[in-house]
């Protein structure tokens, strides 16, 4: 059984000489369009088009960069071709090119090498991650390009819409989580971000809230039913509320936040997340108020709709006697924001008040937002370091990567 080599460069050319001519049936190049062949080395290089009618027959060897390595993986996969090895990853083990042909026969064994080889790959791009995780400055990060650019603007365009929408209430939602670090770190959108998030003292809070009620739409989405349920309990079908609310902002109550959207007859379309904050009166204990949420956690944990979890929080809200609407010297989430933890780091103390007022406005993007007025000293509460390359750099935190 003989091989095909896919990629007919450099790597190719060395996969040739390695396993030999009398080995290799040929090659495979996505430069090859169609029916046009050509000849490297002596060996035909054929079309992908081409390569898919013959695949089966022969070995496929990928002799291509680690990181085109990766996109030719991806673009077997979704033909459906298997079996498929790297050769990089094979050139890493001390063995003979007669004894690889033996093994890579098997086909068995061949699904072992595969394996390996996309665990090599894998670590190469890590290496390389954590590489720039340890050097990049993030603050010299370009902006995003292409549709998810796009997107951003389109956010930033619905949400002055929306402010102005209120103006009414004389409110000042400021940023926060990720839109806080991008304010910090990029004057604007974290390249790959693609929402947008506001905080809400509890007063201010309400305020919206009694707002919405009066001149908007407030539903409680289950996720599990897949259906919208109103004040009234009334339950209703994504096309029923598309219909029914066309035109009008919807705030949908969550557990953890309250999300604004916007309906047209044919979809609702995502505005921006708003986080509810808390003052507590300075005699309250930090440990007392942990003890506090784990509580109220564990009961609306033993709820199963979205709408129950969420009358706990704010049930306990209203029963706790800590909570003040005046400023104070503490200042904390909600227990309807993220169960009433800042974000990353372990909770050991309040967030002072006067890191947090008077907001300021700050630049974003083209617009100007409120900010609290030390951005850091929120930060440093949401997130363990603010200024490392995170985890899921790259990725859009709903799904899929930046789009040309």
């Amino acid at each position: 059984m003989q091989l095909i080599l896919f990629g007919a460069g450099n790597y190719g050319k060395s996969a040739l000489s390695f396993f030999g001519e009398e080995n290799v049936f040929c090659f495979c190049d996505n430069a090859v369009r169609g029916s046009d062949d050509r000849e490297v080395c002596g060996k035909r290089v054929i079309s992908f088009d081409g390569f898919r009618e013959i695949w089966q027959e022969y070995i496929t060897v990928l002799c291509l960069k680690p990181e085109f390595s990766l996109e030719v993986c991806k673009q077997l996969e979704e033909a459906g071709i298997e079996g498929y090895v790297v050769y990089e990853a094979l050139q890493d083990e001390d063995r003979t090119p007669a004894a690889w042909m033996e093994q890579l026969k098997d086909s068995k064994e061949r699904e072992k090498i595969q394996r390996r080889s996309c665990l090599y790959l894998l670590d190469k791009v890590m290496t390389q991650y954590k590489y720039l995780r340890r050097h990049l400055d993030i603050t010299t990060l370009t902006p995003a390009t292409g549709e998810l650019r796009m997107l951003q603007f389109r956010l930033l365009d619905e949400a002055e819409a929306f402010f102005d929408f209120i103006k009414e209430l004389q409110i000042k939602p400021f940023l926060t989580f990720g839109n806080l670090i991008g304010a910090v770190r990029h004057r604007g959108f974290v390249p790959w971000d693609d929402d947008l998030d506001f905080g809400l003292i509890r007063d201010e809070y309400e305020r919206l809230l009694e707002f919405a009620h009066a001149e908007c739409t407030v539903l409680t989405y289950e996720p599990d039913d897949k259906v919208w349920v109103d004040a009234d309990g009334n339950i209703m079908e994504d096309s029923v509320v598309r219909h029914k609310y066309a035109g009008k902002y919807i705030f949908n109550l969550r557990p953890d936040f309250m999300q604004v959207g916007k309906c047209t007859e044919e979809t609702h379309y995502y505005v921006m997340d708003i986080w509810a904050y808390d003052f507590y009166r300075n005699e309250y204990d930090i440990e007392e108020y942990i003890k506090w949420i784990e509580k109220v956690d564990e009961k609306a944990l033993q709820k199963k709709k979205w709408r129950e979890k969420l009358s706990v929080r704010r049930g306990a809200i209203q029963n706790n006697p800590m909570i003040s609407r005046e400023m104070t010297d503490h200042f904390f989430p909600g227990v309807d924001n993220f169960r009433g933890y800042p974000g990353e780091r372990s909770i050991d103390s309040w967030i002072p008040s006067k890191d947090i007022f008077p907001l300021q406005k700050v630049q974003y993007e083209d617009r100007m937002f409120w900010a609290p007025h030390k951005m850091e000293a929120l930060l440093r509460y949401e997130f363990i370091d603010f200024m490392k390359l995170p985890d899921d750099v790259g990725l859009m935190p709903h799904g899929g990567t930046e789009t040309e």
